[in-house]
């Protein structure tokens, strides 16, 4: 292809090479719709499409969110209630999901098989080109906001997918900060909206105003079309433009975000965030001040603001991350700087507060800057993060998330204000330069620029209100109950028969022909063998290595593993204390503030936790180890074992004051974590009911908070205990007789890795008082439970479970097709559907753990009666060939997602320790292969049995717990 051919409709603007991402690039535009289309050509299999449009809200009705939610909702060619949700079923997708951004809407999928890539190519451009919901107003009713009543003697209710996920959102205090961040630096923009939406304002969306925003925005003329990958482009060129583009004009969209104006001074913002009605409101305000940097399209400032985030606060070396810890303004100091928007902003926020600091959180944040720019980031550091930023950027490891998904957001940055998309991957030659300016006085001309002298920010203070959530309620029952008192009874009437219709069709199944209509791959299509995981079990001087030989492409994983298991119970929740605070203490060579500039300097991260292997099919049998992990380019290796080794020999517990600190940022996050990932504390306290491994580690979780806090509360009085219960916790657990060391590298190369590590070994040997440590006994007792968690969560987590090999049953491979099935079938109907939560979980542990939890909620008995019924769904449970193939292939795919080099690792380093062997995973394989609906029949005794066991665990709103007190055994305060 030639620079002005046009192929398919497309005409050829540009190509190019990205040496960063090892691609061949293609610009192009549709000549008569106007879309834009860019290519990344390269050998990559795992094959990404996505299509975003430029949509900023004008208010906070959320309309962009609900509409991400409703064109998924049944399309033209797809003419069914959940496309979406058949295609989770039963493709073999890498990625398949849709994202709301502030000015943004992006609907992204992948896949390794061609065939399955077109599919999912094909209902996603069907689904935002041609969505039922311009028809159909019941989506919108569904999946954004509806007045739920069944007669006219109820009071009048809100109900709905997006109206309940955003309370969930906007119970977290972190949340609500950021969102008045927004407001306050962009009140002119479409920045000062809330683009979820905020539930306040949902109800106030009409059918026709959803309508008119996706007419206005939804237009090939104002969509960005990506695909990366291996693939035949013609032949997509060609699919894409006979199939969809071609259908359309080319128009004008008035999409374009406006920058907001700078301001002439600093703005100052007070707001309130809700808490429970007992708690108390010291020390719980959050402060933050922020300012606008305005190049979102300067890439060298784009990366050394970044290196700056990381210098002066994520480092624990950082001089302001210091600063502010030192005048004991807050518990814990954090920082945020959003690229993902037209003129990023960056911030730094204090956790644990009180109003009245907001002046000295000013004072001092502007001093350390000030004195910084007179005397110098430390050189070091700075280079170090260099350093850091180089080994993520080469390496492109994003976890499960696929390496083409990642290129596309990070290209959008650019992109969607119609600028030069390919910059934002250019690193090479912006990381040269910003190590050539650390010789200038470049870094301290951008903070006296950006930080110091930039006026265009605000200081924003949130503080804890006891009253505010019973305010909202009330205004909420009194808005309602005047609502229903200005209808008529027609009007009513015409209410309760649109809620009894939707529920009509929420309950009514698609017709076989509409099933029909998604494309679906063939069990033929699907591999037989379970993926291999390379694993050889190796010795060095005593020591067991687990050797993953994987091409890491010059990079060294390895863990070191110790056996937890000579800890007395009565130390473990220090053993947890301890993973938290190694590696962020001084040592006896270096200060904590050294060590951590070492550490970004010669490794890409070292992290430390505990880590829990409940053996398979054992409930009763667990390994726990404290696991170091490390990763390093070949040349640091020497270096990178060399501070793993002073971590776990040298490390002091001596210094008070940054014990304090540790202890209170750890609390900090706890506290903040308990809102923003509350369906993990409701998780872990459930699972604590039903298993060993549960039980242990819940040890360092919901129950480590009462340590936590009396450690905080109280420290005068505890501090010297706590300092020996460290150096306890270190002396019985770094022996060389309990380690174990995992390492994932080339075969080939394993060498240099065995002459390093030996020093590490050697060193470890003399540690005699630990050698002679026993094993110890844990007392778990496992009591059926029904628990309620309060809090001040406006929405609830509802879990329900049991262990199904404790009460008799075996594990089997249609379990894993249950999973599937319940998730996106029983639950997503019951509970997302109808109930109006954003979804609800399903988990089958190896070990037997059966667990159900729905994901901000607004019911809560009516979930469990919900769960009750599973055993009953199953026993009447019944598919064709078709629809069982489905589960199937959903099933397999997220068995065979795509692993980095590190997770393989990983997973070949679990299966060991958890006794999972090659043999029982081809078994689970072709069990799942060969599931029929009578093996789902089945299982319907064991999962009657798993909720007749009746262990509940619910974290939810204090009111709505204590309005159904009769549910739980005990209700339990999660904060004071």
């Amino acid at each position: 292809m030639k620079i002005n051919d046009v192929v398919h409709g497309f005409r050829l603007l540009k190509t190019d090479y990205v040496k960063e991402a090892a691609s061949d690039t293609f610009e192009f535009v549709h000549v008569k719709s106007g879309a834009r289309l860019l290519y990344l050509k390269n050998k990559d299999d795992n094959k990404v499409f996505s299509i975003a449009f430029r949509t900023p809200p004008e208010d906070d009705t959320g309309v962009a969110h609900i509409i991400e939610h409703s064109t998924l909702c049944g399309s033209r060619k797809f003419p069914l209630k959940e496309p979406f949700v058949e295609l989770v079923k039963g493709s073999l997708n890498t990625f398949l999901n849709a994202m709301t951004y502030p000015d943004k809407t992006v609907y992204p999928v992948a896949s390794c098989n061609d065939k399955d890539f077109h599919n999912l190519m094909n209902v996603y451009l069907d689904a935002v080109f041609y969505p039922v919901m311009l028809d159909n107003p019941e989506i919108l009713m569904q999946e954004g906001w509806h007045y739920e009543i069944e007669n006219e003697a109820e009071p009048l209710k809100y109900s709905g997918v997006v109206y309940n996920e955003m309370k969930g959102a906007l119970s977290s205090p972190d949340d609500l900060l950021a969102n008045e961040v927004m407001r306050a630096l962009y009140p002119d923009t479409t920045y000062y909206h809330e683009s979820g939406g905020n539930p306040a304002a949902i109800p106030e969306l009409t059918y026709e105003q959803f309508k008119e925003f996706h007419r206005k925005y939804y237009s090939p003329a104002n969509s960005f079309i990506y695909l990366y990958g291996d693939m035949d482009i013609e032949s997509k060129l060609k699919f894409i433009d006979e199939e969809y583009l071609s259908h359309f004009d080319k128009v004008e969209v008035d999409s374009v975000i406006n920058k907001q104006k700078k301001f002439s001074k600093l703005k100052r913002v007070m707001a309130d965030y809700p808490i429970g009605e007992e708690e108390k409101t010291e020390d719980k305000t959050f402060l933050s001040y922020s300012v606008v940097t305005d190049d979102s399209d300067d890439m060298e400032t784009l990366m050394a603001m970044a290196v700056l985030e990381e210098a002066l606060i994520k480092n624990q070396a950082g001089a302001l991350r210091k600063a502010l810890m030192d005048a004991e303004i807050g518990k814990d100091v954090s920082s945020t700087y959003e690229l993902d928007i037209l003129q990023p902003f960056f911030s730094v926020d204090i956790n644990g507060s009180n109003p009245q600091q907001a002046d000295r959180f000013l004072e001092v944040l502007r001093d350390c800057l000030t004195r910084l720019v007179k005397e110098g980031v430390d050189r070091e550091l700075l280079e170090g993060i260099l350093n850091q930023q180089e080994f993520r950027l080469r390496e492109s490891d994003f976890g499960s998330a696929p390496k083409g998904l990642i290129y596309n957001l990070t290209i959008l940055r650019n992109w969607l204000y119609d600028k030069d998309p390919l910059t934002m991957l250019r690193y090479e030659s912006v990381l040269k330069s910003l190590r050539q300016k650390l010789a200038t006085g470049y870094y301290e001309d951008l903070i006296q620029k950006k930080l110091l002298e930039n006026e265009f920010g605000a200081l924003v203070v949130l503080k804890p209100s006891k009253t505010l959530a019973l305010e909202r309620e009330s205004r909420l029952t009194e808005k309602l109950a005047k609502c229903k008192e200005a209808m008529s009874r027609t009007e009513l009437q015409q209410v309760i028969e649109a809620a009894k219709k939707l529920k009509i069709r929420q309950q009514t199944p698609d017709s076989p022909e509409a099933l029909a209509t998604i494309p679906l791959l063939k069990i033929s299509d699907i591999n037989p063998k379970a993926r291999v995981f390379p694993l050889e079990e190796r010795n060095i001087d005593g020591i067991r290595i687990l050797l993953s030989d994987v091409d890491t492409k010059g990079i060294i994983y390895n863990a070191l593993y110790f056996d937890i298991g000579v800890i007395p119970q009565e130390l473990l929740p220090y053993a947890y204390l301890f993973s938290d605070i190694l590696g962020q203490v001084d040592t006896r060579v270096n200060s904590y503030a050294e060590l951590s500039k070492k550490v970004v300097f010669y490794t890409g991260g070292m992290d430390v936790d505990v880590d829990i292997f409940p053996r398979v099919d054992h409930p009763e049998e667990f390994k726990a180890f404290f696991r170091i992990n490390s990763k390093v380019f070949y040349r640091n290796l020497t270096k990178g074992v060399e501070l793993m080794g002073e971590i776990i020999n040298d490390s002091l517990f001596d210094d008070n004051k940054r014990l304090k600190e540790l202890l209170t940022q750890l609390r900090a996050d706890m506290e903040m974590a308990m809102l923003s990932s509350s369906v993990g504390v409701a998780r872990s306290r459930l699972a604590s009911f039903i298993s060993r491994d549960g039980a242990f580690s819940e040890i360092g979780n919901l129950s480590l908070y009462p340590v936590i806090k009396d450690l905080t509360d109280n420290f005068a009085d505890r501090i010297e205990a706590f300092k020996a219960k460290m150096y306890q916790v270190k002396r019985l657990l770094f022996s060389s007789k309990r380690l174990t060391i995992g390492v994932t590298m080339p075969k080939a190369d394993f060498g240099l890795f065995e002459k390093e590590i030996k020093a590490l070994i050697n060193r470890l040997k003399d540690n005699k008082e630990a050698d002679k440590a026993t094993e110890c006994h844990y007392d778990l007792p496992l009591i059926s439970q029904r628990e309620g968690l309060m809090s001040s969560s406006q929405v609830q987590y509802v879990g329900k479970g049991a262990n199904l090999i404790s009460l008799g049953h075996q594990m089997t491979g249609s379990l894993r097709v249950m999973e599937v099935l319940l998730k996106y079938e029983y639950f997503w109907i019951k509970i997302r559907v109808q109930g109006g939560a954003y979804g609800a979980m399903t988990g089958i542990g190896n070990n037997g753990n059966v667990i159900f939890i729905s994901y901000r909620d607004p019911k809560l008995r009516e979930t469990i009666d919900t769960f009750n019924g599973t055993a009953e769904f199953l026993r009447s449970f019944d598919a064709d060939e078709r629809e069982m193939t489905k589960y199937i292939i959903g099933t397999i795919s997220n068995i065979d997602m795509p692993l980095t080099p590190k997770m393989i690792g990983n997973h070949s380093q679990h299966m060991y320790f958890t006794g999972m062997t090659q043999e029982r995973r081809q078994r689970n394989r072709d069990e799942i292969l060969a599931t029929t609906p009578e093996d789902i029949r089945k299982l319907a005794d064991i999962i009657d049995d798993c909720m007749k066991a009746d262990n509940i665990c619910v974290f939810g709103n204090e009111r709505v717990l204590k309005d159904n007190q009769a549910v739980f055994d005990k209700l339990t305060k999660v904060m004071d």
